[in-house]
């Protein structure tokens, strides 16, 4: 895959959340329109299925992103520090797994050497959610590519506590008024959700095309 320009990483978000968003309104849309036991087992796909394109999307718009940073070939002198841990990802672990000095100089001495280097960065399955895209892994997958998450901290108890809670529950077979959710509920959590996925998708086309990717000189 190949990601060259802002217009190109616009393109593949706008189709990665077409098809999400296409799947989701009619879920929502089901739900609505079904009555009594039917709208119940709407529902319990409906936040299994809500949870899905959550990390679906995160995890792929991600991905999207560090093969755009990629695909620059900027040294990485003039890159994030992130993306220099990514790229050495390896041989971090050597160091930490190895008492050696002359194991520690070298991977020292190729650090200094790599600043200078077009940056070749790691993309594919670099963004692991591990199928519980919690607060947790969420600030993670920030970190990994170098974004602020102040504007999603104030919903990790939505990730947290509700989505991923109700997901796991409805998983292990338990009823909806158990774990409070009706149709008024769902529609709540479908908002947020659809909201934080928008935010996302905007924030990395605002990276991208702002270049923030880059060290501030």
């Amino acid at each position: 895959m190949k990601i060259r320009t802002v217009n190109e990483l616009q393109d593949l978000i706008d189709k990665e959340l077409s098809w999400r968003k296409k799947e989701l309104t009619s879920i929502k849309s089901n739900i609505i329109q079904s009555r009594k036991y039917a709208k119940n087992t709407a529902m319990r796909s409906g936040i299994a299925l809500l949870y899905a394109h959550w990390e679906g999307s995160i995890k792929n718009i991600a991905t999207y992103y560090l093969c755009f940073v990629s695909c620059k070939k900027i040294p990485y002198k003039n890159l994030k520090k992130n993306f220099l841990a990514i790229s050495i990802n390896k041989e971090l672990t050597e160091y930490k797994e190895s008492n050696k000095a002359t194991l520690h100089n070298r991977i020292i001495n190729m650090l200094f050497d790599k600043m200078e280097e077009p940056s070749r960065i790691p993309y594919e399955n670099v963004i692991n959610a591990n199928s519980n895209l919690n607060s947790v892994i969420f600030e993670e997958i920030m970190s990994t590519i170098g974004l602020d998450t102040t504007e999603y901290e104030g919903s990790y108890t939505l990730i947290d506590e509700v989505l991923l809670n109700m997901r796991n529950r409805i998983a292990h077979g338990e009823r909806l008024e158990e774990i409070s959710l009706d149709e008024e509920r769902f529609i709540e959590i479908y908002d947020r959700i659809i909201a934080l996925i928008n935010l996302f998708a905007s924030q990395i086309t605002n990276a991208a095309c702002l270049e923030e990717y880059k060290v501030e000189i």
